[in-house]
């Protein structure tokens, strides 16, 4: 007799306890109402791109290394719906992509000259030349990522995630340019220099990037801040840095980390 009793009372306090318990999006006088929000928005990025390793191009002289340069990015992210102060939310990101990097380096060519008049040659003679490549990418990237408020607010958060794109252009401009005007032979005589083409600069090879990869992964992390501005809209500025796990080009390794200045506007909504 006791033990249909028992399991009566259990059933009857089961059922209140689940009525008590408070569901997102409803509410009661017991249970009041979870709060959730998503934030779609949209953003930009002032990167500043770093080259790491080397680049060959197809002539005979080094490689171009220690390149740097800008570019811009934008694009839009939506962060799926979560309660009012999670400890972390995950997102997902697209942007548009431009780049344009610089890499040059400064060499001597031992070249050789005749007199004025013809009756003596000089070999050796060093002149002075700068090289320089100008690399142009356009493409587009996917970010999946968490956001992470360690603080329990939105004021300040830590972004993980990775970067997976696409380089659908990528070129390359390579040019030789003179650094002197002149060159003083051993005789005394001083005689003008220019290029092939009559000027202090030529064009050696204006094409595509040797050897380019045209998937690109990276990781990266931001460290962002939140203001908000008026009713449901964010501000958030914040500074990125992206790791990348994959060469921009096999013509000698080349990979390409970039920090960014980033702003956001994200809207609150329920």
């Amino acid at each position: 007799m006791l033990l249909p009793v028992v399991l009566v009372l259990s059933v009857m306090l089961a059922v209140e306890l689940v009525a008590q318990h408070p569901v997102i999006g409803e509410s009661s006088p017991i249970a009041p109402e979870i709060k959730t929000y998503d934030y779609p928005g949209v953003f930009v990025g002032i990167p500043i791109v770093v080259q790491q390793g080397e680049y060959r191009d197809t002539c005979q002289c080094p490689p171009f290394h220690g390149g740097s340069g800008s570019g811009l990015t934008a694009g839009v992210f939506y962060e799926l719906r979560a309660p009012e102060r999670p400890l972390f939310r995950l997102g997902i990101a697209g942007s548009v992509d431009y780049r344009s990097i610089v890499s040059r380096y400064r060499e001597q060519e031992l070249l050789t000259f005749r007199s004025r008049d013809g009756s003596a040659q000089y070999a050796g003679i060093p002149v002075e030349f700068r090289q320089q490549l100008d690399l142009t990418l356009f493409g587009i990237h996917a970010l999946p990522y968490v956001r992470t408020m360690p603080f329990g607010s939105e004021s300040v958060a830590l972004m993980t995630g990775a970067q997976l794109g696409v380089w659908f252009l990528g070129k390359a401009r390579h040019t030789k340019s003179l650094t002197q005007t002149t060159v003083r032979l051993p005789n005394g005589e001083q005689v003008e220099l220019q290029m092939s083409n009559g000027g202090t600069s030529a064009v050696v090879r204006d094409g595509d990037v040797l050897g380019m990869q045209r998937f690109a992964a990276n990781v990266f992390l931001r460290v962002e801040a939140s203001v908000e501005l008026w009713s449901s809209w964010h501000f958030r500025p914040g500074v990125q840095y992206s790791i990348p796990l994959t060469d921009f080009s096999t013509s000698g390794g080349t990979k390409l980390a970039t920090w960014f200045v980033t702003l956001s506007f994200a809207r609150q909504s329920r």
